[in-house]
């Protein structure tokens, strides 16, 4: 019996090393449960568990957040929402039933987010940026028909100064529209902050609370402020402390949740990320067992201390995706720009894709295009198209490749725009796996050719890896690109010098159907 049941242990052992180790909750995917668990059937976001009125405000402003992590299906629900309760006159309502233009501004990231795919929402989107430039005077005063939800209630305000955050995506919308005039406001509006000797203090009072400051921050980095939020970050950082908090405002130990998110998304696009990442790990450690987080934290905390907020995860979700991305951009000389066509992964590649004379060949985390240059060289007629999140890597790639700064898991392409897709250790940073591999899928043409090459859970522990990374296990990759229409076969593949495989690296070949 005993020889048995250890003849049963080892077979149970080696079918944990061939499938690899169960995964756990990425913190990401976390915030993203709490936002669906918090939402009202067929409306949009709580501002607080419990809540029985969704937030125009913060689903608005969370749609574009759900979009770069894949969850476009629920971002969609979410935009048809905030256009069904959309008011006459463009303007959106807070839960309190005023119609704030901090919040209408809100709504128009979000239909701006999904306008590729909804494109009936521009109609919403124009009467949204209407209403907001129209709130701006000649003189650049942001005007709004009530602070009543900016005040505490000992009856001090959260800072004007927040309507920064107002004018990037008016710019944006314009930009993308062709509408001056909206534009326009937003530089009105901007000349007037700039003149403001305090616009970039960091005040020892909770007017400029972490969170209104970050909104700040982030928006002087949006509107190509980037001195002013400079000096207006160098103010929190002098302040973090070793852990990597930084107090809610200079002067106390608590600290606010969705102000260490949003601090560390204004650093992360100033390219500061040393600073990001500090408040970043220290925020992780707060993430309760929900998903969400409370929306301050210490003694004398004053900001929704007992209530887990519905902003801190978008916050939080929107920081994420750029600490990997900033990750990348940080280590750009470690990748190569070239790489040997004997090396078992380009092999994997070349024996898939066949001939690719005259084809559209999309590469997915392309980073410095080195299998890009090898295809090139093979197909010199094959159009070529590189994503990645690295702005510094995309700099290196081939002359003829057509590149875009984008993430895996929101490709902004048509459905069935390629030939052929592949991706070779980047679905390893993508965190939401499955949404990737649907969007890997569904810009791939019927009958066109997909290859993943990614490192073997199985051999996890051979390398130091990321926090955020993942390997896969090979029969549950195969099954998931089965579950979205792809036949697919797998094989182990060599790598570098290496001329047989050792079981690091698998190629998933597959055929959509």
């Amino acid at each position: 019996m005993a020889t048995r049941m250890r003849s049963v242990v080892r077979q149970a052992l080696d079918r944990v090393r061939e499938i690899g180790p169960t995964t756990r909750e990425h913190p990401v995917e976390g915030a993203i449960r709490w936002i669906r668990t918090n939402r009202l059937p067929g409306q949009g976001i709580v501002p607080y568990p419990g809540a029985s009125v969704a937030t125009q405000e913060v689903t608005g402003y969370t749609i574009p957040s759900l979009y770069r992590m894949g969850e476009k299906a629920l971002a969609r629900e979410f935009a048809r929402w905030e256009a069904a309760v959309q008011r006459s006159d463009g303007a959106v309502a807070a839960i309190d039933g005023v119609a704030y233009t901090f919040d209408t501004a809100q709504a128009a990231r979000g239909f701006l987010a999904v306008l590729d795919d909804l494109p009936e929402m521009e109609d919403n989107l124009r009467r949204a940026c209407d209403f907001v430039a129209g709130q701006i005077d000649a003189q650049g005063v942001v005007h709004t028909p009530s602070y009543d939800t900016w005040k505490f209630e000992d009856g001090t305000m959260l800072s004007e100064y927040g309507n920064l955050y107002v004018l990037p995506p008016l710019v944006e919308a314009g930009e993308r529209l062709g509408e001056k005039r909206w534009i326009d406001a937003a530089r009105r509006a901007m000349d007037r902050y700039r003149r403001l000797p305090d616009l970039v203090e960091f005040k020892p009072d909770i007017s400029t609370l972490s969170h209104y400051f970050g909104y700040m921050m982030e928006a002087l980095v949006d509107l190509g402020e980037l001195d002013l939020a400079a000096r207006g970050l160098e103010q929190a950082e002098a302040i973090q402390r070793p852990d990597g908090a930084i107090p809610a405002y200079p002067g106390v130990d608590w600290v606010c949740s969705t102000g260490l998110a949003q601090l560390a998304i204004a650093w992360y696009k100033l390219g500061r990320p040393d600073p990001a990442d500090r408040a970043m790990d220290y925020l992780e450690g707060l993430q309760n067992r929900s998903g969400g987080f409370y929306g301050s934290y210490g003694a004398g905390a004053r900001y929704f201390p007992t209530q887990e907020i519905s902003w801190a995860a978008k916050f939080f979700i929107d920081a994420y995706a750029l600490r990997v991305a900033a990750d990348f951009d940080r280590e750009r000389a470690l990748y190569a720009k070239q790489i040997a066509e004997t090396d078992g992964r380009v092999r994997a590649l070349l024996e898939h894709l066949s001939n690719l004379d005259g084809k559209r060949v999309l590469d997915v985390g392309c980073g410095k295009g080195r299998y890009l240059l090898v295809l090139q060289r093979r197909w010199p007629t094959a159009h070529l198209y590189g994503v990645d999140v690295s702005r510094e890597l995309l700099a290196s790639c081939p002359q003829g490749v057509e590149t875009r700064r984008g993430t895996m898991l929101d490709l902004r392409y048509p459905d069935g725009s390629f030939d052929a897709v592949y991706t070779v250790e980047a679905l390893e940073h993508a965190i939401l796996i499955e949404n990737a591999v649907r969007e890997l899928v569904r810009v791939l043409r019927p009958g066109g050719a997909l290859v993943i090459i990614d490192k073997n859970a199985a051999q996890l522990g051979r390398l130091s890896i990321k926090r955020w990374e993942r390997w896969f296990r090979v029969r549950e990759m195969s099954r998931l690109l089965e579950r979205y229409g792809v036949s697919v076969t797998h094989e182990m593949v060599a790598h570098d010098e290496d001329t047989t495989p050792d079981g690091l690296f698998v190629a998933w070949k597959g055929i959509k159907q």
